[in-house]
């Protein structure tokens, strides 16, 4: 019971994880901090499952979804470290990773059809604990070559990280590290200390503690991110998409709050409001004109928007119009009221001075 026990608490101890990432999710995070959490959950819970399994066709079944976090937690990581690192490669060099992870998978998915990954199956219940003792056919030596792949790599991007990028936390490299080495220790070393339980769902395990610790600063270190994330929560700007073709795309709450119209706006039509839609064609094309940014002004009843339009892109490609809108009615009416004053105060002037020269005359 002990095993099953060692199973049931890391599988709890998983999901206490899951709850704490969800809770501190921000918009910055990297979508590879989810799937990381999701992977190493699975593979926690298909432990469990496998563990009480009593047939050996429902075993297997539960040992192949136990390779999907097998096969694509490694490649995860990967990427995620590459992200922290800041290390940049080809969308093709992604897509063979990918493939590649795939590729062993599908290897995966012949146990029990084809004697190419398994030669045989069977299920021994030892302890109360069902054990799926397996005999390897030649392809799983592929996901032997996968894992140390994906093991080596990421050490060589966490000392590539360390020499070359100063920028980088190095208490994140060094939890980086360790979490790698624990990983090597649990797959190639663990297993020789002993069968009796599944080295790597700790290692799992110390993976989640490791990226919970990174990413609670994580975003800290990206200036961008933190600024626009700080940005977007006191509320001081909106911001819409538009398209190449003027039609609206998308409002953020505030800018809606700020412009009422762009609540009525529909995804993929032109903006309703005939006035509004009109003057964002007129600073789009002043913008195309003179290919610099500008600051608008837009009168909506008692509330004056300063509004700046830029180039939208996704990657590199030009995909169509940001409008940046913020309340400058404070502002504006300040400039208003001095220019107001000032234009008394050099109407009085010309009055007295019409008096001064009549006296004089």
């Amino acid at each position: 019971m002990l095993v099953m026990a060692y199973y049931s608490v890391i599988l709890v101890l998983s999901l206490i994880c899951c709850c704490i990432y969800y809770w501190k999710k921000r918009n910055y995070y990297s979508v590879r901090y989810t799937l990381i959490f999701i992977l190493a959950f699975l593979s926690h819970f298909c432990y469990v499952l496998l563990a009480l399994s009593r047939d050996v066709r429902e075993a297997l079944i539960v040992n192949k979804f136990l390779y999907i976090g097998g096969c694509f937690f490694p490649l995860v990581g990967l990427f995620l470290v590459f992200s922290i690192c800041k290390i940049r490669f080809p969308k093709w060099m992604h897509f063979a990773l990918i493939a590649f992870s795939c590729l062993v998978y599908s290897c995966v998915l012949t146990a029990g059809y084809l004697p190419i990954f398994y030669k045989s199956v069977d299920l021994e219940i030892v302890n109360g604990v069902g054990v799926l003792t397996k005999e390897y056919g030649p392809l799983h030596v592929v996901y032997i070559v996968e894992i140390a792949f994906f093991l080596v790599a990421t050490l060589f991007a966490l000392v590539w990280g360390w020499v070359k990028k100063p920028e980088i936390s190095r208490r994140h490299l060094a939890i980086a590290a360790f979490m790698q080495v624990f990983s090597i220790f649990a797959y190639f070393i663990g297993r020789a200390i002993t069968k009796d339980i599944e080295w790597m769902a700790l290692a799992d395990l110390v993976d989640e503690v490791g990226f919970l610790i990174i990413m609670d600063r994580v975003g800290l270190y990206s200036v961008e991110d933190l600024v626009s994330s700080s940005i977007l929560k006191e509320g001081q700007f909106g911001y819409v998409s538009i398209d190449l073709k003027h039609r609206f795309l998308n409002a953020t709450a505030e800018a809606k709050k700020m412009l009422p119209a762009f609540s009525a706006c529909h995804a993929d039509r032109p903006v309703e409001d005939e006035e509004l839609r009109k003057k964002i064609d007129g600073w789009i094309k002043d913008l195309e004109d003179v290919n610099v940014s500008k600051n608008h002004i837009f009168r909506n009843g008692d509330f004056i928007y300063t509004i700046r339009v830029s180039d939208l892109y996704d990657g590199r490609r030009k995909r169509g119009y940001l409008l940046e809108i913020m309340d400058d009615t404070a502002h504006q009416q300040q400039v208003a009221s001095l220019e107001s004053y000032y234009r008394n105060l050099n109407e009085e002037l010309k009055e007295k001075d019409r008096i001064i020269r009549e006296l004089r005359g």
